[in-house]
């Protein structure tokens, strides 16, 4: 219901749309005439009315039946043709009207219908669209690839499924497009593998990403796709981690001396006073420590100029901590944090080589992917 919902909006704010293109293009004489079809739809009656309609149509619509291929030559190809299937548009809607009025029918029995006219007109727009796409498209190169894209959308807006367009336009939507091939990623001189990954993910993420990102006229591909494909790199991103270090787990032992002032009881005196006892504990900490890092360089760069677009290096840092503790003498000297840390499981197994990599990797390629979103431009 809401899909239908939004289709019938979306359609009658198109139909609104056009109506004001329409109307921008409406003359004095079209007001009129549009002027009295609407006093004759009020009031069928009006003697006024009907005595100044049939000449005041028959100057609009002998102006627009005077519109030919020289009119608008100060137009570029198929604009020209447009204009004209645009200015026919308003001789359409006086024919519409008239007949849509019986008042006004059976004044003017015969309207002018241009409906034909403006097909041809429309026809013609397309095919002068399409071989200017196609002198463009001659050039074979991502510039011109554009322009001729461009000519192709006109000349099938004007007139849809014109000839090949639809082929030329993704002929040309391809020609048009920056292609940016991601190498594969180098894990600190070793394999994707030896870090646990079943494969090149990060690679194949960065792909995903950065085309979802809908990056005008660019296209990214793996190295693997790009050869299977006979694509032909215009940018190339490599991606190097010069630095990759998960560390052995380090393990230490450190004691903490507490001790404390309590009260144990009151004096008999009037009035009673508190009376203290300094008692002592002394904690002893077991800690375990695994140390990581990462540094990711990112390239990418022109592949004909080699000209950097971006060159800059990501950094992560991670450390694991696990400490555990016991302790001899008095409880009442401890402090909430020793506590905590008697309380500690005494074995907890640390991360392995495998997550860590994957979250140094994560958070380095995070800082890289936006970077490249604010602001690195194909």
């Amino acid at each position: 219901m809401q899909k239908a919902l939004f289709l019938i909006l979306s359609g009658l704010l198109l139909n609104c749309s056009s109506t004001r293109q329409i109307e921008k293009r409406y003359t004095a004489d079209d007001q009129t005439v549009f002027s009295l079809l609407e006093r004759l739809k009020k009031n069928a009656d009006d003697k006024e009315a009907a005595a100044l309609l049939p000449d005041a149509y028959r100057q609009a619509a002998n102006v627009r039946k005077a519109i030919n291929s020289n009119t608008y030559n100060n137009r570029g190809a198929g604009d020209r043709w447009m204009e004209i299937a645009d200015q026919l548009q308003v001789a359409a809607q006086m024919y519409s009207q008239i007949k849509s009025i019986p008042a006004a029918a059976e004044l003017i029995p015969n309207p002018w219908d241009p409906s034909v006219k403006i097909q041809e007109a429309k026809q013609k727009a397309a095919e002068e669209y399409y071989n200017r796409g196609i002198h463009y498209l001659s050039y074979n190169n991502r510039p011109y690839g554009q322009k001729a894209y461009e000519m192709f959308v006109k000349a099938n807006n004007a007139y849809p499924h014109y000839r090949d367009v639809e082929d030329l336009m993704q002929q040309a939507q391809e020609l048009a497009t920056i292609k940016v091939v991601v190498q594969p990623v180098n894990y600190y001189n070793n394999s994707w593998r030896y870090w646990g990954f079943d494969n090149d993910y990060l690679q194949y993420t960065m792909v995903r990403d950065l085309n979802n990102a809908s990056y005008n006229n660019t296209r990214f591909y793996t190295n693997r796709e790009a050869e299977a494909n006979f694509i032909k790199a215009d940018r190339v991103v490599e991606l190097n981690f010069n630095d990759l270090y998960i560390g052995s787990v380090y393990a230490d032992r450190y004691t903490i001396q507490r001790s404390k002032k309590i009260e144990i009881g009151q004096t008999r005196s009037v009035p009673a006073k508190p009376v203290y006892k300094t008692v002592k504990a002394t904690v002893y900490v077991s800690r375990s420590i695994l140390q990581s890092r990462a540094s990711l360089d990112c390239r990418i760069y022109d592949w004909v100029s080699g000209r950097n677009i971006l060159s800059d290096r990501f950094h992560d840092n991670y450390t694991w901590r696990h400490e555990t503790a016991r302790y001899t003498g008095d409880q009442r000297a401890l402090e909430a944090s020793d506590r905590n840390l008697i309380n500690n499981a005494a074995t907890v197994r640390p991360p392995s080589r495998e997550e860590l990599a994957a979250r140094l990797v994560n958070n380095c390629y995070n800082q890289l992917l936006n970077r490249i979103r604010s602001g690195v431009s194909f």
